[in-house]
């Protein structure tokens, strides 16, 4: 299934003084457990060993965090981190009528450090280990295969 890059505003800095705008492989995702669901967006991310949500999202699932299943981790901070994983169904669309969503079952981690980004992350555990990940940068797409 071919998805769009979103192309978000960016503002100017000392780095980058003639950026206007950015491209980042957004999905807008699904997420479902217990005839509860949620609709939120995540970032296709290469560099995440797992798929990671803001922890407002386990809460609209009905997901009790802190639960058993803690994860600690680090990121770009090196600070350590904790997810909580449940299983949810996910089903990821990319608007268009004629392609079929792609759903799937998903060990998922909700953690309090993504509510800052309000976006989850999809990883190499769960989204790279199910598909083929194609991303055309400069076409200004991505595939999920």
């Amino acid at each position: 299934m071919r998805f769009p890059y979103s192309i978000l505003p960016a503002k100017p800095d000392a780095a980058f003084p003639n950026r206007q705008s950015i491209k980042r492989p957004l999905l807008t995702v699904a997420l479902e457990k217990d005839g509860k669901s949620i609709v939120g967006l995540a970032i296709v991310d290469s560099g995440a060993d797992n798929c990671i949500f803001p922890a407002s999202f386990a809460t609209a699932l009905g997901i009790t965090i802190p639960n058993q299943n803690a994860y600690v981790f680090s990121g770009t901070a090196d600070a350590p981190q904790i997810a909580y994983f449940e299983t949810v169904r996910v089903t990821l669309w990319n608007g268009n009528q004629a392609d079929a969503p792609i759903q799937f079952d998903l060990y998922a981690g909700f953690c309090d450090t993504l509510e800052h980004v309000g976006l989850g992350l999809m990883g190499q555990e769960g989204l790279f280990s199910r598909y083929q990940v194609l991303l055309h940068n400069e076409q200004n797409y991505f595939d999920i295969l």
